[in-house]
């Protein structure tokens, strides 16, 4: 009986550690935003560091295992959207010397159980085509374009999702992650193929 006992409670631990490492979904989510953005374009056209395609600094802000799934996802949808060079930066500074997108993830409020998983959280993202990331701070914004035109985007998604299934953390993470990547890249591909009169 005690042997059957250490056995059963083994078992229950070997199927909670699978659920909480391996990476596996039986599930069907219902994820979706709100979501508002503005640009800001200054001067006729794209700037050249756009048509060129140059390199864009990806930069993460925040903690938490979507903020890592996030970085995988986004350059999934990145390199299918044509935007292969991108540069994944450990922080934030003034200015880069290239194109920047900045994506802040704010603390999710998650459920999760094996079987239904549910969350709630913000994510802002920004992008600059002169690589300056004051645009996701609180101080007030000055453009210059002597260097010619500039556009940046500034944007807030509400995210909502619930998730029905056999569903792991790491499988949620990375459900999340990569709507929020197809969702985000969606926007910037906008941006890239607009032209002002």
């Amino acid at each position: 009986m005690q042997k059957w006992l250490w056995v059963s409670l083994g078992g229950i631990a070997l199927l909670w550690a699978a659920f909480w490492y391996l990476n596996f979904r039986i599930a069907a989510s219902n994820t979706k935003s709100e979501h508002n953005h503005s640009t800001t374009i200054i001067g006729a056209g794209l700037p050249e560091v756009m048509q060129d395609r140059e390199k864009i600094n990806l930069v993460l802000l925040g903690e938490g295992p979507l903020i890592g799934a996030l970085a995988n996802a986004l350059a999934v949808e990145m390199n299918k959207a044509g935007m292969e060079d991108i540069e994944l930066m450990q922080g934030i500074e003034p200015g880069f010397q290239s194109p920047a997108l900045l994506v802040k993830v704010g603390n999710p409020d998650l459920l999760w159980t094996p079987f239904f998983a549910t969350s709630q959280f913000t994510i802002q993202a920004g992008y600059s085509s002169t690589g300056d990331s004051a645009f996701m701070g609180e101080t007030q914004v000055i453009i210059d374009n002597k260097d010619g035109p500039v556009l940046n985007m500034y944007g807030v998604y509400e995210v909502s999702d619930r998730s029905w299934g056999l569903i792991s953390p790491p499988s949620y993470y990375q459900t999340l992650a990569e709507y929020l990547a197809r969702e985000i890249v969606s926007t910037l591909k906008d941006l890239y193929r607009v032209r002002v009169p």
